[in-house]
Formats: structure tokens, sequence, C-alpha cells
């Protein structure tokens, strides 16, 4: 009899779930009573809270100071509460910081560390790290170059031009004592052949005067990468030439030459350009009034779109006059060319005296009559009265002869 009594009460929990649950409601009831009347408080640690530093905006940012140590600490804290708003808590919400508000000048601070319990109804208790060293300098401004170097091969008859930069400098600014030991910024561009001019966006690092690479860490540039520009253009060497001239009349090309020093240049530009180019010609030497060998320095200007490979900005010109003879000769074919219409002109002088020189064969065979000098008035309208007038003396096509010094006649306008 005492068996089955037992057993009727075990089956009628066990068949009766509406008192299972008023079981376990009471339990949770019961577990709040225990944890809100007989041991409400409690407490909990929290690790690994990164300890950060709110520079923008600080009392060292607007002092003009610099920040030159890496905070990279972490801080444990003990927090205490109410059962319930620990098992509540959110850890993210937890943050922990540096006090700036006393850092008014350079030097190293005993900085505090700021917990933020984040409004969770929470007490602190305790926490592992009280304060942060940090260093701090005044922040100074600095342009630093930026040096390209750039390695790879080209296909032959082209040229690698030296690199080439909009802004060929990084305006960095940043703590005094780590500004003050950079000297230039340094990009690398290496590729195995390089086929055609291109444009590469590069990275690059500050370092010192001994090569050593300095940290960005502490620093702000104007730029995170800077724009290269590497030209693939084709290479051709030329001569430099000059044409000897005189304005007074004749050619002394047979016997006057010109030496240019460097006799040649290196040019570079695209192909259909340099095709067409044969030599860099400098310009004319007039030899009218020289007498004797001398030289001379000629500006090297470049046609557009070619460069000059090694920056050659001018070339000396040595010219001699080569076994020549002199001549002085008395002429009296003298005339007026081109005269406007209407206008009443004439040379005063009946004769005049010129100085020859050439090679000895034309220069002895070299008579008057053949001789001719020629005021051009050009068409252009002459003052009544006199005019000094520039004059050219014209040789025989076959003569290798030039006229030695300026001629000028009279003429006079009625």
């Amino acid at each position: 009899m005492k068996y089955d009594l037992k057993a009727k009460f075990l089956g009628f929990f066990k068949n009766n779930w509406q008192l299972k649950l008023i079981s376990l409601l009471l339990a949770v009831v019961l577990w709040f009573v225990i944890c809100e009347y007989v041991d409400p408080e409690t407490d909990t640690p929290v690790s690994n809270i990164k300890i950060t530093m709110e520079y923008d905006g600080s009392v060292p940012q607007k002092e003009g100071l610099g920040i030159m140590t890496a905070i990279d600490e972490t801080v444990s804290i003990r927090v205490s509460g109410s059962r319930d708003t620990i098992a509540l808590m959110d850890h993210q919400k937890i943050t922990a910081s540096l006090d700036l508000s006393n850092v008014t000048r350079s030097g190293e601070y005993d900085l505090p560390v700021k917990i933020n319990l984040g409004n969770q109804s929470l007490k602190l208790e305790e926490q592992s790290i009280e304060s942060v060293k940090v260093q701090f300098d005044t922040n100074i401004v600095s342009n630093v170059k930026v040096n390209v170097k750039v390695k790879g091969a080209v296909q032959e008859g082209y040229i690698r031009e030296e690199p080439k930069m909009l802004n060929n400098y990084i305006n960095v600014t940043g703590p005094k004592a780590i500004v003050e030991t950079i000297v230039s910024a340094e990009v690398e561009i290496e590729q195995e052949t390089f086929l055609e001019t291109s444009t590469f966006n590069c990275a690059y690092k500050f370092v010192d005067k001994n090569g050593k690479e300095v940290p960005k860490t502490f620093l702000t540039t104007d730029a995170e990468t800077v724009d290269v520009t590497v030209a693939v253009v084709k290479e051709k060497t030329v001569p430099m030439t000059v044409t000897i001239v005189n304005s007074s009349g004749g050619s002394d090309q047979a016997f006057c030459i010109a030496k240019v020093q460097p006799e040649t240049i290196k040019i570079t530009g695209n192909e259909e350009t340099l095709n067409a180019i044969n030599a860099i010609d400098l310009g004319v030497i007039d030899v009218a009034e020289n007498t004797k060998d001398f030289e001379t320095t000629i500006p090297v200007v470049l046609p557009n779109g070619v460069n000059n490979v090694k920056n050659i900005e001018t070339a000396k010109v040595s010219v001699k006059f080569n076994d020549i003879q002199t001549r002085t000769i008395r002429v009296n074919n003298i005339s007026l060319q081109n005269i406007p219409k209407g206008t009443d002109a004439k040379v005063s002088e009946k004769s005049i005296s010129i100085k020859v020189r050439g090679i000895s064969e034309d220069i002895n065979r070299l008579n008057a009559k053949d001789i001719k000098v020629v005021v051009d008035v050009n068409d252009q309208i002459l003052p009544v009265g006199t005019n000094r007038m520039n004059a050219l003396v014209v040789f025989p096509k076959d003569y290798k002869v030039g006229a030695v010094g300026k001629y000028q006649l009279t003429v006079v306008v009625s």
C-alpha cells in the first residue's frame, strides 16, 4: 500500500505540466528576491580597454604642440553595481582616455587615465594604470624635397628621361624634434622594362641624413602619395650647325670656317618629330665687320617637342678665315632699287671704295666693273632731304669673295 501511494504522488507531478511551470516561476522569483534584497550588489573585472588620446580640438593642439609618444597600452578595471546592471553591462561602452587639459608647453607629461563607464550605473572600484607618460614638442612645418629613383631597362634606340612631378615637395607638419631630422622623401619605381611613357601613383618614405626611415606616426602631410611620370622617348644624336653670312654682300663661306663645340647634341622626342631632324641649326653669324678669327657663344634653342638630354644651354663657335687676300676697289656702279612711285631720289656719291676679301684666285681676277653697290629703299617713304642708308655690295655669283665692313650712301629726296 505504501508503494502505491508513492507511485501515485510521482505520477501526479509527472503528468501535471501546470505544476511544473508554476514551480519554475517560483524559482525565478525566489532568485530575484535573493539578488535584490539578500545580496543586491556585486562587482566584476573588465580587461583590455584601449587607452586613447583625443588630440583634435585639445589644449596641446591649440597651443601648437605635437605628440611624440605612441600610445598602445590597455587598462584593466573593476566595476561594481547591482546584479542586474552587471548582467546587462555593455563592455563596448566603457572607454579609457588621457586627460590633455594641462598640456600647454613642450615636455614630458604624466597624463591621468580617465575611465568613462558609459552611463551604465556602474561604480569604478579600481584600475590597473593611473597615468601614462607622453612627450610633447612644438609643431613646425617643413617643405621636404621628393627624390625619385627609377630602375628598369628601355628598348634600344629609346631613352628614359628623368622622372617628373607636378610638385617636387611634400608639406609636412609635426613635432620639431622629428621634422628637423627629415632630409628628403624617397620614392622608388622599378620594373623590368619601360615600354612607354607612364604615370605612377607612388607611396614615399621620409629619411634622415643617414638614410634611416623617419616614421610618419606623429606627422601630417598634404599628400599621402605622389604622381610620377616616367617618359620613354626616342633618342637621337645630331650635329649642331651655324650659317655664315655677310650682310654687306658676297659669300664668305668658302674661306670662313665655323667650328661648333660641342659638335653634336643628344635629343629626345616622339619618333615622327625626331625622324625629321638631321641637325640643330643655331642660326646665322654675320662676319661682315670681322677681320680676324674670333669666338662667340650662341644659345641652343630646340624645336617644340624636342628635349635636350644633357641640358646643353649654349654652344661655343670658333670662326676662322683661311688663306684669304684683301683688296680695295673703287666702284662707280651705284644704283637705287625699289623707290616708291612719285618719289624723286638719287645717290649723292658717284663712287665708293670697297674693301674685298676672298681666295686669291678670285681676288686677282675681280674688276671694278664686276661689282655693283645697291641701296634698296624697299618701297619705304623717305623724308625730303638727305638720308644715310645702308648699301649692299653685289659680286658675280661665281666669285668666292665678300665685302669687309659696313657701307652707307647718301640718298637725297627732293
